[in-house]
């Protein structure tokens, strides 16, 4: 009898890329928690505390946008030779550059609310960048509960800010403010946005 294969997700074929020595799978727009949209209805109920919006986020980006070990996601990073640690960091593996910060909260606690975790992270950026750390374009989430928002500094400049990112017409775009997405509701914006910074952070 022939051993079994182990049961997995197909996520496409995968092809070698000239720049690093490891795997990578090509774009596949059914590579997407979308697909898992039922099994995502009882654990987006379960995220109420910060470390478990903390685990369903760092399981979801490494399952299927950010895979290893092309990508390595690193909990309580410590930013450059700061005190500052991100609750995650993804990081390229060719050259351990960071393409996104996530900052959780737990749903309903003191420090939940958008202003204070845009004004966490936004914290983040400017250690990342001067210690070279940052990849040319670097992302940050900040979630609350089932609810996230995505950001990305409006400039280089030391004087940045972030800016929030939403789908508009069925692009990507940039505006002033911030808008909260429910990991289920909004699901397919948030797979928008998802593939965009994948794809525009996988090779600069």
């Amino acid at each position: 009898m022939p051993p079994q294969r182990p049961r997995h997700r197909d996520r496409g074929l995968r092809c070698q890329d000239p720049k690093t020595p490891y795997s990578r799978q090509t774009s596949d727009t059914n590579a997407s928690y979308i697909g898992d949209l039922e099994a995502f209805q009882s654990i987006a109920e379960l995220m109420k505390e910060e470390s478990t919006v903390n685990s369903v986020w760092s399981n979801l980006l490494s399952t299927y946008y950010f895979p290893f070990p092309e990508y390595i996601i690193k909990p309580e990073a410590r930013l450059g030779t700061t005190g500052h640690r991100a609750d995650l960091l993804v990081t390229r593996s060719r050259d351990s550059k960071v393409v996104m910060i996530i900052e959780g909260k737990k749903a309903g606690g003191a420090q939940a609310t958008w202003d204070k975790s845009l004004k966490q992270s936004h914290g983040y950026f400017n250690p990342t960048k001067k210690s070279g750390m940052a990849a040319a374009r670097v992302f940050g989430m900040a979630a609350i509960g089932r609810k996230v928002v995505f950001v990305a500094p409006n400039s280089d400049g030391p004087d940045a800010v972030l800016w929030g990112i939403k789908v508009q017409r069925g692009r990507p775009m940039s505006f002033r403010g911030h808008k909260p997405l429910d990991i289920v509701e909004d699901s397919e914006e948030v797979h928008a946005l998802l593939s965009h910074i994948q794809e525009i952070t996988k090779d600069i």
